[in-house]
């Protein structure tokens, strides 16, 4: 042991300089040296984890709900290997995730002995923008700089930074870089010649259609972009639910037409088809449609390049911060532009209970939407029951609903303690299904542990409903037979198991009884968890 300041100790320098306040960590024997220096920093909180996925999860939601850096620490490349599925969420939401990763002494590794593998990093390479494993101890402070610049620099996304335990374990000797001199701050400049291009075919459309994709919402443009909407009339559309992660547009707004679809009658009609930082599109099967009108002028921009025409041929590119996008576009397009407002298609009518004795999805979305505030978050990760909770629930800002476009499941289990934990003013409730419950319950320890507020709300149908949608839509045996294999996931009793874990639970079955229960628990400002039974035979919307 080293008598003096560690590389540990250099490393938590490095984050605090950064601004970061809070580590999630699922550590191991390799993360020693940084365990012990978080004694000596009692103004850093590490937030325990029992699965590396959670860990992931927490950091996602948490730099979601910040827009800053977040730290997740995991224990060699099994921990890492755990947590990859949530990385790849993190990865398509640009979230600026810091993954540290603690691997063996080098002389371990050198041997192939216990939990090491060669090039542990190439496992994180597809999921970041960089992936590096800092080679010597003084190197370790700029290899963790870097790290925080890339993850922090337009576009914005995961990195992952090795760090073996002999390294951590030696004396700090390198300078702790100044951060002032690292931060990459700048928006990108879109080019005005194709804004004005785009501003020009917005003034002379008369069936003009805007996409509000994420990066409306995270670049801070969705105020503009509503004042854009107004003054041209356009219908206006959330991104795709294939790649929704946030809304950008209010939904209660009389412009709002709800998620975009190419076959949705205003998509259909348009003649221009501006996607504002869309990802454009994310295909779940092969589709011989068209994602854009045939005849419809295409505008499409985005901070990535990368991300512009990936499926859709478009006639304006433009690449940059959508907030000085909107805003160029804002002062090119003149009062009274477009054909007027269109009528409201998007608000969906309020919510009855059935009489019955089992609820459905809807009911769920629909005691939600009438329990739910201006200061709620919803966290949604609930896999066939998405489309309709999309249309239901109001979606005011852009902190109003979060979700993954990854199909990892579990991940909304923990991103929804990350975001409580980022915005504790805020009410969170995680939607979840009970297939994604499954891979996710060690969320629930660390919700009773930190007494974090998050109130669960589990869909349970007892089946993977995507395994039979898909099954149906195939159209062979298992669907003539009406027999759907991979799909009963029946026999957990999910209230039980949130007791057992500490938190106060409940079954629901009647769709009258869900309003009370989700107030009664909401009221309690402390981690619950409604188990709300629906049809196994309800296999909810499109699939994702």
């Amino acid at each position: 042991m080293t008598a003096g300041p560690t590389t540990a100790d250099a490393v938590l320098d490095v984050l605090q300089a950064w601004g970061v306040d809070r580590v999630f960590i699922c550590p191991g024997s390799t993360e020693a040296a940084f365990l012990d220096a978080t004694l000596r920093r009692p103004d850093l909180e590490v937030v325990l984890t029992t699965h590396e996925s959670v860990t992931v999860a927490m950091a996602d939601g948490h730099a979601r709900a910040t827009g800053r850096p977040a730290v997740a620490y995991l224990h060699t490349h099994l921990g890492l290997v755990n947590g990859l599925s949530h990385l790849d969420a993190a990865r398509m939401a640009r979230s600026p995730v810091i993954v540290l990763n603690g691997l063996k002494p080098a002389s371990v590794q050198s041997h192939g002995g216990f939990t090491t593998l060669p090039g542990t990093g190439e496992l994180a390479r597809p999921f970041v923008k960089r992936q590096w494993q800092s080679l010597t101890a003084e190197g370790v402070p700029e290899d963790l700089t870097e790290a925080l610049r890339l993850a922090t620099a337009e576009p914005t996304g995961p990195v992952w930074l090795g760090l073996a335990q002999d390294l951590m374990e030696a004396p700090a000797t390198g300078p702790v870089p100044d951060p002032a001199r690292h931060l990459v701050a700048a928006r990108v400049a879109p080019d005005p010649e194709r804004v004005s291009a785009a501003a020009r075919l917005l003034t002379a459309a008369q069936r003009p259609v805007l996409v509000a994709g994420a990066e409306v919402a995270r670049h801070g443009a969705h105020r503009d972009l509503v004042r854009l909407a107004e003054r041209t009339g356009a219908v206006v559309f959330n991104e795709d639910r294939r790649s929704f992660e946030r809304p950008a547009f209010p939904t209660g707004h009389p412009q709002y037409a709800g998620n975009y679809s190419a076959a949705h009658p205003a998509a259909a009609g348009a003649d221009l088809v501006m996607l504002l930082g869309c990802r454009s599109f994310i295909e779940f099967e092969p589709d011989p449609a068209p994602a854009t009108p045939p005849g419809a002028k295409v505008v499409h921009t985005h901070v990535d390049a990368a991300e512009i025409g990936r499926v859709a041929a478009v006639d304006v590119a433009i690449v940059g911060d959508e907030s000085l996008i909107v805003r160029g576009l804002l002062d090119r397009v003149p009062d009274g532009a477009g054909p007027g407002p269109e009528p409201a298609t998007g608000v969906p009518r309020p919510w009855a209970p059935g009489d019955g004795d089992h609820a459905t999805a809807a009911d769920v979305a629909g005691a939600l939407a009438e329990v739910i505030g201006a200061r709620t978050t919803v966290v949604e990760d609930a896999t066939t029951s998405a489309g309709v909770l999309l249309r239901t629930l109001p979606q005011p800002s852009p902190m109003s609903i979060l979700t993954t476009a990854s199909g990892s499941l579990g991940w909304g289990m923990g991103a929804a303690l990350g975001v409580q934990l980022a915005a504790p003013d805020r009410e969170v409730i995680a939607v979840v299904g009970d297939g994604v419950f499954q891979f996710g319950p060690q969320a629930l320890w660390v919700a009773r542990r930190y007494d974090l507020p998050v109130l669960f709300v589990v869909i349970n149908n007892r089946s993977y409903a995507a395994v039979a949608a898909a099954l149906r839509r195939y159209g062979g045996l298992a669907e003539r037979t009406r027999t759907y294999p991979g799909k009963d996931i029946a026999g957990v009793d999910i209230a039980a198991v949130a007791r057992g874990f500490g938190l106060p639970a409940r079954r629901v079955t009647r769709p009258a009884d869900l309003p009370g229960a989700l107030k009664e628990f909401l009221s309690r400002r402390e981690p619950a968890l409604i188990e709300v039974l629906t049809d196994p035979d309800d296999l909810g919307g499109a699939p994702r």
